[in-house]
């Protein structure tokens, strides 16, 4: 096997703002995300946004895009951050709720027309989890996935990258072998909160926190490469310098970056804003160490990924013989090509794959 797949996940409220569904162009991925769905407390699936999501037609919009390209497979998404954990750690304990969970699933399935589900639970035995969550998500994948090949529906999980995470969240090899494939969350490695300049998704580093070391933890703990699809994020991390004078990787922060026009968050820059940032003049600096850029100008600061990064992460995924890479998320990698060609670094993935 190869390394093939291109995994996009759709975040669906910029529906309101940056990137509308019919601006997707699904010839550039194998799978798409349609991000997210939520959880019922009796463990059946929540839609989030019912006027998007089912009275303007988003989830068959959204599954429509395979029309334009018959080897996609399209998947709605349950979870995201700010689900938190709870409900997942209350369904995920319950045989009744589990199996309600499945029911629910392969109704949407069959009602919308996905392909199957991403569970993107975040995460177990934490943030309000429990200890036994281990334990009965490996039982909740092994029953989903269980009845889904009977229908011949896709799992897919997204986990999160970090060694630490590993040992107190997830059964690797139970995961590996009871899902089609694993998202590996290799981004937001750094943030404001560490007090200084961090990348977002280095690829080496000195420390664990980069690309390499998660995904070889992954694979040593079990994890089967073929299933892997190595996360790329679509957006950088961003920083108030402390000292404007002190720029480089590590150096001292005293908050966020400011927000930006369109992805209106502190701390966060979608794609197409640092690159208008680029174009306005801020300083482009290439970090041999850890094989990725970074741009300042005046106090503030943002560590990213560009095409030359995303080149160097494909060749690495290629190494390993993973399954494929996935990105997060295909509405910031400038879907209207107002910086140059829309979507560069998805092109880029699929370019080099």
């Amino acid at each position: 096997m190869t390394t093939k797949h291109v995994a996009g996940y759709y975040a669906s409220w910029k529906v309101y703002s940056t990137c509308k569904i019919e601006e997707i162009d699904p010839t550039l991925c194998t799978i798409l995300y349609y991000a997210f769905a939520g959880l019922n407390e009796d463990g059946t699936i929540k839609v989030l946004d019912h006027w998007a999501d089912i009275d303007k037609g988003g989830y068959k919009e959204f599954t429509g895009l395979k029309k334009k390209n018959s080897q996609l497979k399209t998947l709605l998404s349950v979870g995201g951050w700010n689900e938190g954990s709870e409900k997942y750690s209350n369904m995920v304990r319950s045989e009744t709720n589990r199996q309600a969970f499945i029911k629910s699933a392969i109704n949407y399935c069959q009602t919308y027309g996905f392909d199957g589900i991403d569970f993107d639970w975040e995460y177990p035995c934490q943030r309000g989890g429990r200890p036994e969550d281990k334990e009965n998500f490996s039982k909740f994948l092994q029953e989903t996935y269980t009845e889904f090949n009977k229908h011949g529906y896709l799992l897919t999980v997204a986990v999160a990258a970090g060694e630490s995470h590993i040992g107190e969240s997830y059964d690797v090899p139970v995961i590996s072998k009871n899902v089609h494939y694993i998202n590996i969350m290799t981004y937001d490695m750094h943030s404001y909160l560490d007090g200084r300049t961090g990348e977002n998704s280095p690829l080496f580093s000195d420390d664990h926190l980069n690309v390499q070391y998660c995904t070889k933890a992954w694979i040593s703990n079990g994890a089967n490469p073929q299933k892997i699809l190595l996360g790329i994020g679509s957006y950088g991390k961003t920083y108030t310098l402390a000292n404007s004078a002190n720029h480089g990787i590590g150096a001292p922060t005293s908050g966020p970056g400011l927000p930006g026009p369109n992805s209106r968050a502190a701390g966060t820059l979608a794609y197409d804003e640092i690159l208008e940032d680029e174009k306005s003049g801020w300083t482009k600096q290439w970090s041999d160490k850890q094989q990725v850029p970074y741009l300042y100008s005046g106090n503030q600061w943002v560590g990213y990924d560009d095409e030359d990064s995303v080149r160097k992460k494909v060749e690495f995924a290629k190494q390993l013989n993973l399954g494929g890479l996935m990105m997060w998320s295909v509405d910031m990698d400038d879907p209207r090509g107002t910086c140059g060609p829309s979507y560069p670094l998805l092109k880029t993935i699929q370019k080099n794959l």
